[in-house]
């Protein structure tokens, strides 16, 4: 059986001018690893064997392969930008790698250099080709792009071959099991600080200007460059995003559906009633004196105080948050209240009861599994927290309760402009 050894070693050429700009080391090496990742796979559909780390020599390998009478040593690299003059330099150093690492193995092993990028124009891989039949014959080479085209020559590797996408905006890429969940709890709230320059500021709370690259999203956002820099890469791949220096939303609309659709499972929700009910906007009332009690205690906290544990956060939800930021179409509908956990101290601040829960619930109180996404955006209403309105667009939209209605208001009173915004 043959074996192939499959070696990802990424050499940073130049300073990235795709719509995925790169300025630290650690994502290049996650790009990597999506390449060897879909290479590895290509190899599977093709009926080798393939599996993970081994050593050939002295070197350490990712991936194995079996294939025929065959043996193979790939070598793979990925470039930032497309260019021959990019290109070719990688191409010359895979090959000289390769070819030491075939010497080195004292076995019959067929030498690969493949090198990979977003993208890869077919008179690109063609110089690579015939650059690789003059100086190396006995060398298989491979051209690869993140649309799904692939030019193979030598060693019958020609029937890895594959025809560039029809749709080159929605790369292969998106697909690797590693991509991470477009819309985790940071990813939603990155989203909202990229969506918050065309959103008012009374209901949306978040970093306003623009960013020219992930690191400075990382840096608004208050989040890790690795987060930043999946989010932005992703959103790329999957052609929501352009950067014609500065990074910019399109097909808005699209994203917001998808991102409709993932928002099904909302965390944990508790029917809580009145110890003593009161006026008609007692929630209200009681968010904005649990909220000025919050913040005394975050103020000891920052200097110096000692409490048993952080305040839990919160802010209205749903219909309530609609009926705050003035968009309230729904009349009669349940009252939500976030809560960053179940808190029974928070809840008697509130002047809630978890007693009696057989009776008609007063106040749904929502447990968020996102719960930053939620949270970091909400913004103030005479000194009540409210949840964003695009989270009570997310919230309310599939709620039994005439959700719909009021998501359509919400639709066309505040998000009709930003799909205006985002069209590509």
């Amino acid at each position: 059986m043959a074996v192939v050894y499959i070696t990802a070693m990424i050499y940073t050429v130049a300073v990235l001018k795709t719509p995925m700009p790169i300025s630290e080391s650690h994502p290049a090496h996650d790009r990597s690893a999506q390449f060897e990742a879909l290479l590895a796979e290509i190899l599977r559909r093709r009926g080798w064997r393939v599996h993970s780390q081994s050593r050939m020599a002295d070197r350490q390998n990712d991936l194995i392969a079996n294939h025929g009478r065959k043996k193979y040593v790939i070598e793979l690299k990925v470039s930032s930008e497309g260019r021959r003059d990019r290109i070719i330099p990688l191409a010359s150093q895979a090959i000289l790698e390769v070819q030491l690492a075939a010497q080195q193995s004292g076995k019959e092993i067929i030498p690969v250099a493949v090198i990979a990028g977003d993208h890869i124009s077919d008179s690109v891989a063609d110089q690579v080709k015939q650059f690789a039949r003059d100086h190396a014959p006995n060398v298989g080479i491979g051209i690869m792009d993140a649309s799904g085209f692939r030019s193979f020559l030598g060693h019958g590797l020609e029937s890895l071959n594959a025809e560039r996408s029809a749709a080159s905006k929605v790369h292969v890429l998106a697909k690797s099991p590693s991509a991470a969940n477009l819309f985790s709890d940071l990813n939603q709230w990155m989203l909202k600080v990229l969506l918050s320059g065309a959103i008012s500021e009374s209901l949306l709370s978040a970093p306003r200007g623009n960013c020219q690259n992930a690191s400075q999203l990382a840096s608004a956002a208050g989040v890790s460059a690795m987060s930043a820099f999946r989010l932005v890469r992703q959103l790329s791949e999957e052609g929501f995003l352009e950067n014609n220096g500065v990074l910019r939303l399109v097909r808005i609309e699209e994203l917001l559906e998808r991102w409709l659709a993932a928002n099904q499972s909302h965390g944990k929700e508790v029917p809580v009633r009145w110890i003593i009910r009161g006026e008609r906007n007692q929630l209200q009332v009681a968010a904005k004196s649990c909220r000025l009690k919050s913040e005394g205690r975050r103020k000891r906290l920052a200097h110096g105080g000692h409490l048993s544990k952080a305040p839990a956060r919160m802010c209205l939800g749903l219909f309530a948050a609609a009926d705050a930021l003035g968009l309230g179409f729904v009349h009669g509908a349940p009252q939500h209240l976030y809560l960053e956990r179940l808190d029974a101290d928070a809840l008697h601040e509130l002047g809630l009861s978890l007693e009696n829960p057989d009776q008609k619930p007063d106040v749904y109180v929502r447990i968020p599994d996102n719960p930053e996404a939620v949270f970091r955006p909400a913004v103030e209403w005479d000194g009540v927290p409210v949840s964003d309105v695009l989270q009570v667009w997310l919230d309310v939209a599939n709620h039994p309760s005439r959700g719909k209605a009021q998501a359509d208001e919400i639709r066309k009173k505040v998000l009709s402009q930003l799909f205006k915004r985002g069209r590509a």
